[in-house]
């Protein structure tokens, strides 16, 4: 969970209309800054790639005609096929198109992070800014949940949330979350788990 439910009191009362405006806030301003996260996370991933699908072409390219000069026609066929293959890949993902596209919004994102910083504490700009973040997920891809929930994490660190409110991501998760979206069940069980244990504090 990113935080408790500050809505509430503890007679189960609704907080008065700044307190809710207040964590309204809080939240927004914490989904912008998980979001500018989550796109500087991808926007790296895509631009890894990006950069070892040039080295590779260079040096398979340059491994290629050194091959056929030296007439080793069976591993020049071989790498041949890398190359093609190497290259449909590229060519599939795009992940220079990826890598562009996550910097623009990563940087939108950051935009959007400084008007809510120094916005008035007004209804009327949180409704504003709110509808501008709204306006931002049209132009995002697919969400990526686990590379979603890491940068969940690591917005939760940059704010001295406990422990107990990370989200308890595998290795295997964290890898490969970049390329699918797994083992969901226990972590839905987990959030389960811990909403539990903040109503019963609570």
């Amino acid at each position: 969970m990113a935080r408790q439910d500050h809505r509430k009191h503890g007679l189960g009362q609704a907080a008065p209309a700044e307190e809710r405006l207040k964590w309204d806030i809080y939240d927004l301003d914490f989904s912008v800054r998980k979001s500018r996260r989550y796109h500087e996370r991808l926007c790296g991933f895509y631009g890894v790639w990006r950069d070892w699908v040039k080295i590779v072409t260079v040096v398979a390219g340059s491994g290629l005609f050194f091959l056929v000069f030296a007439g080793a026609k069976s591993a020049a066929e071989i790498l041949a096929g890398f190359v093609a293959l190497w290259a449909a890949v590229d060519y599939m993902v795009a992940p220079d198109k990826k890598a562009e596209k996550h910097r623009d919004l990563c940087e939108r994102f950051i935009e959007l992070a400084k008007q809510i910083e120094t916005m008035p504490q007004t209804e009327k700009a949180y409704r504003q800014l709110a509808a501008e973040r709204l306006e931002l997920e049209k132009a995002e891809p697919p969400c990526k949940r686990l590379i979603d929930l890491q940068a969940r994490n690591d917005e939760c660190r940059s704010r001295d949330y406990p422990p107990e409110d990370i989200v308890p991501l595998s290795s295997m998760q964290r890898v490969f979350g970049y390329f699918a979206t797994f083992d969901m069940k226990r972590l839905e069980e987990w959030k389960a788990g811990r909403q539990r244990q903040v109503r019963t504090a609570g």
